[in-house]
């Protein structure tokens, strides 16, 4: 449920105090990054907070997104103080380019990413994620199709993941 995670980790960005918070977005032709938006979009508006597009850059699932998200984002006159990243290669890459922006994280700027990747536990700072159970996904999906090509009439699907925020060192409050 790529949507409520993405609501719970804006959600807490707000909860820190943070107001304009940037969205470094995937590619679209993959249906996480729509969810991943809709649920950031979500909590700006259950705050009260307005979605403005020129806080988005639109990118791919890579390192390089970041890094121009980054640059592009901090370069314009109203600027992030938080960031969600569609994953963590994609945050990865924005903590990379805000270190050589000579911005740091998190006090100048909160950066998250999704899935938990290495990237989170490997960066400096450690990143705040979404820990997806990719071995049960994986599990479920091999027995899915397994059964399809056994032609077996029950299969198990439909079941949605929900995957846990993970609060690490790379957000932070929002200092006046």
């Amino acid at each position: 449920d790529d949507h409520a995670t993405s609501f719970e980790i804006t959600e807490h960005l707000i909860e820190l105090g943070h107001k304009d918070i940037g969205f470094i977005s995937g590619g679209f032709e993959h249906k996480s990054t729509h969810e991943r938006l809709l649920g950031y979009k979500d909590a700006l508006t259950k705050h009260g907070l307005p979605f403005n597009e020129s806080m988005m850059f639109k990118g791919e699932y890579s390192f390089e997104t970041g890094v121009n998200g980054v640059q592009q984002l901090c370069q314009q006159q109203n600027k992030p103080t938080a960031i969600f990243s569609c994953n963590d290669e994609i945050a990865a890459g924005a903590l990379f380019s805000a270190r050589l922006m000579n911005i740091s994280v998190p006090d100048q700027l909160s950066i998250t990413g999704f899935e938990n990747s290495p990237f989170s536990r490997q960066t400096w700072p450690k990143l705040t994620t979404a820990h997806q159970p990719n071995k049960d996904i994986a599990q479920l999906a091999t027995s899915i199709l397994i059964s399809q090509i056994r032609k077996q009439e029950e299969v198990e699907g439909g079941k949605v993941f929900t995957p846990e925020v993970v609060v690490r060192e790379s957000t932070g409050r929002l200092s006046v």
